[in-house]
């Protein structure tokens, strides 16, 4: 299926290292809890990312939908002091909006932390860089495609 919403950069890189995908529609969201609410999934199948600012690096943190990023934890992590990036720097470094970033860090050149919650489902839903729609892949490919570094790192909103 071709969809004009999902970004044309992701969908490249998923058809390239040949991942298998499924593309999610829905009605507009603005949060993955919503993403998750209007799909009937649990807050725990739905991966949302968030862009964290280092001392001179950005970093791509993965996370369930329902949870909150422990910053000490990522802190110790990426061995420098993180916090939530703002919203020029989203725009500047990954050129897109809030809600849309895509946790997909290969695609900006970003280190991906990935929360280890999330590896008890099969599948993951994520962002697809639209308001409409997301992207479900198995938790495997993901984790070939993105190589990410592996931690405890959110905590229950």
């Amino acid at each position: 299926m071709v969809n004009k919403m999902i970004s044309k950069p992701l969908e490249k890189l998923l058809k390239a290292n040949k991942i298998k995908y499924e593309i999610a529609e829905h009605r507009k969201v603005f949060t993955a809890i919503d993403a998750a609410a209007t799909q009937d999934l649990k807050t725990a199948e739905v991966a949302k990312a968030v862009l964290l600012k280092g001392k001179n690096n950005l970093y791509l943190a993965v996370l369930p939908a329902g949870n909150n990023c422990d910053f000490k934890a990522l802190s110790k992590l990426t061995a420098d002091k993180v916090s939530m990036a703002k919203e020029k720097d989203i725009s500047k470094n990954i050129n897109a909006k809030i809600g849309l970033i895509p946790p997909f860090g290969s695609l900006f050149k970003l280190p991906v932390y990935l929360d280890k919650k999330l590896l008890k489902n099969k599948k993951i839903n994520l962002p697809a860089g639209s308001y409409t729609e997301s992207v479900v892949l198995s938790v495997k490919d993901y984790q070939k495609l993105e190589n990410p570094i592996l931690g405890n790192f959110s905590i229950k909103k």
